[in-house]
């Protein structure tokens, strides 16, 4: 699934009509994860804009996304909250998965918060837990820059050794700190999805370093990187994968009510970890 040669037009389309609504320019592009999209109601909005509305972006369709694009001012830092995110496995190409980043970009964000749930792998993780992603593992079998490179954009080669924002992942470590929330580091392995793994495929991923798997986060982060933008990436576990005897059944309403536990912990850290970006 190459990028389409016109991709490049079809961000700057998104992005200027989203211009012309758009209250200021947003320093910080937030995308919130499954569970995650009620933060935003505690928050001052400005102005919200349905992506349904915005040319050539695609609404997720997927429950608790519900395609919001919401401007608010978060410690004194303007930001666009994407309340939602479509996702791979939906049938979408790669390109319209991460075409939403894209469009941050240029509407003025320079740095990114992704936020997702996940499944934990280390087993030091339990339900609920917060933990910084601080690098992945892309086994979704497709990368979102594959097919011609556009230059304004960022090399043909981007290298991911930095794809995490060290300096802001400490920050934010510190942040979670001096909150009294106890976080963790980890590895996220990205996945296709639908489906959940099964108990070989959980214990592949624990033995080549994964402490979390999902089925987002990666796209995103890539073609971020790729495009500039700095990252930082928080995942909720939503489910216990390892050991084996941990392992229970697991619909998408126990994932979306065990990060509900946490959303207002991640909120918070969010909220705490903006004024990295006006330093």
């Amino acid at each position: 699934m190459p990028i389409h040669t016109d991709e490049y037009q079809l961000v700057q389309e998104a992005a200027s009509y989203i211009k012309r609504k758009m209250p200021f320019i947003p320093k910080v592009g937030i995308i919130l994860g499954t569970g995650l999209g009620g933060w935003v109601n505690s928050l001052d909005i400005i102005e919200e804009i349905s992506t349904s509305e915005v040319p050539h972006l695609v609404s997720p369709k997927v429950v608790s996304h519900k395609g919001r694009l919401s401007f608010a001012v978060i410690n004194d830092v303007p930001v666009a909250i994407l309340a939602g995110r479509i996702h791979f496995y939906e049938g979408h190409e790669m390109n319209e998965v991460v075409r939403p980043v894209r469009v941050l970009r240029e509407i003025g964000c320079t740095h990114l918060v992704t936020t997702n749930a996940a499944g934990g792998l280390n087993p030091a993780y339990h339900g609920g837990d917060i933990v910084i992603i601080k690098d992945h593992i892309n086994l979704m079998g497709v990368n979102p820059l594959r097919g011609p490179n556009e230059e304004k954009w960022g090399p043909r080669f981007p290298d991911m050794m930095h794809a995490y924002d060290r300096v802001w992942m400490t920050f934010a470590k510190t942040q979670a700190e001096k909150l009294g929330l106890n976080i963790h580091t980890g590895v996220y392995a990205g996945n296709a999805g639908p489906s959940l793994e099964t108990p070989a495929e959980y214990e592949y991923l624990h033995r080549i370093g994964a402490d979390l798997v999902g089925m987002s986060a990666v796209p995103e982060v890539i073609a971020a990187h790729h495009i500039g933008l700095k990252v930082l990436a928080i995942s909720v576990v939503s489910n216990v994968c390892y050991p084996p005897e941990r392992i229970q059944e697991t619909s998408v309403e126990d994932v979306i009510r065990m990060v509900e536990t946490s959303a207002s912990k991640v909120g918070i850290l969010v909220q705490q970890s903006l004024q990295y970006c006006v330093q």
